[in-house]
This record gives structure tokens, C-alpha cells and sequence, in this order.
């Protein structure tokens, strides 16, 4: 089963880039021990092109961070959603699996990580409480991943 973790955030605006944080956190374990079948990749945004992607792979977790989530951070399954937005900035990972099935006929497993961050200023380091979440996150995800590895 090929694996791909795609976080996505803006690591110049403090909490908001720990989805890329976590894709690099998991990067160094997945290195360390040797695993062949998981894959990364992270960005400032979804993208369109991000549906064509997905194709490659079996299961997608997709990783970012929320101010709007009680706990520390949230794991669920999601499903293809067809949604009309403005502008790609407000693209979902929802979006990206309805254009995978509307575009190519198929849907990978997919999940969403949200990590939950407390501040988004431009040029500050993420806060203390953003990185115990994203710890903690981090080692949920490798205990779900060692099912598959």
C-alpha cells in the first residue's frame, strides 16, 4: 500500500505551518526506520493539480492546522465533496477527492489531520502549545501508519 502525507500550511505565519512541521517531523522516522511505502509532499495550499497527484497513491492523509477545533488535534476519514469557492486558497482536501473521482474515476482512502494552533503572526515562531500538539499528533499517526507498513 502506497502512502502519501501531504501537509500544508504557511510556516511564515507561526501555528499555520504545522502541517508542515508534521510532514517534516514523520519525514525523519520514516527515514530512520527505512520505510519504503510512505511518501510526503507539502505546500503554502491545496491545488488543483494536488487531484492528479493523489492518483499515485493508496491512502492520503492530508495534515494542517486549525484555530477551530477543541481538541489537540482531529483524525477522521473524509469523502469527495464538491464545492464552489472564489479563489483556490479556500480549496479543501475534500475538494481535491471529488475532483479525483469526477476527473480520473477514482477515490484513494483519505483522512485529514488538524492540528490545533493558537496564533497566526507573520515572522513568530509557532507557540509552545502548537508544538506539544503537533508532538503528540505526530505519535498518533505513527501507531495508525504501522497497520499499513
Amino acid at each position: 500500500m502506497k502512502i502519501f502525507i501531504y501537509g500544508y500550511g504557511n510556516p511564515g505565519r507561526q501555528d499555520d505551518g504545522l502541517g508542515i512541521l508534521f510532514v517534516d517531523k514523520l519525514y525523519i522516522w520514516v527515514k530512520k526506520n527505512n520505510i519504503k511505502n510512505i511518501f510526503f509532499d507539502s505546500n503554502y495550499q491545496l491545488n488543483i493539480e494536488d487531484s492528479f497527484e493523489i492518483l499515485k497513491y493508496d491512502l492520503i492523509i492530508f495534515v494542517d492546522a486549525s484555530k477551530n477545533i477543541k481538541n489537540r488535534y482531529v483524525f477522521s476519514k473524509i469523502s469527495p465533496e464538491e464545492t464552489i469557492t472564489y479563489t483556490s486558497h479556500s480549496m479543501l482536501p475534500e475538494n481535491i477527492l471529488f475532483l479525483t473521482k469526477k476527473l480520473y474515476n477514482k477515490v484513494p482512502e483519505a483522512y485529514l489531520l488538524t492540528i490545533k494552533g493558537y496564533r497566526w503572526e507573520v515572522n513568530k515562531k509557532p507557540t509552545k502549545k502548537a508544538i506539544k500538539n503537533l508532538m503528540l499528533s505526530v505519535k498518533y499517526i505513527k501507531n495508525f501508519l504501522k497497520k499499513f507498513i
